[in-house]
C-alpha cells in the first residue's frame, strides 16, 4: 500500500514539474513592456537617424555605422 502512494506522489509531482515549466507568456518582436507603461511597442531607432552624426566624417566611417545598424 505503501509503493502505491509513493508512485502517485511521484507521478503528481513529475506533472507539476511539467506543466509549470511551460510558459504562457510569447515573446512578440517589437513589443516591450516596463511598469510604468506596460506592454507597447518599441520605439526603434532608423539606421539614418542613427548615423547622422557621422556623415561629416569619413563616408568609411559612415557606412560602417549604416551597415552596423542595417
Amino acid at each position: 500500500m505503501e509503493d502505491v502512494g509513493l508512485t502517485a506522489m511521484v507521478r503528481g509531482l513529475i506533472l507539476v514539474l511539467f506543466l509549470s515549466g511551460c510558459s504562457t507568456v510569447q515573446v512578440l518582436d517589437g513589443l516591450c513592456y516596463n511598469d510604468r507603461q506596460g506592454s507597447h511597442l518599441c520605439e526603434t531607432e532608423d539606421a539614418w537617424e542613427a548615423c547622422e552624426p557621422w556623415l561629416t566624417h569619413d563616408g568609411e566611417v559612415w557606412a560602417n555605422c549604416m551597415m552596423m545598424y542595417a
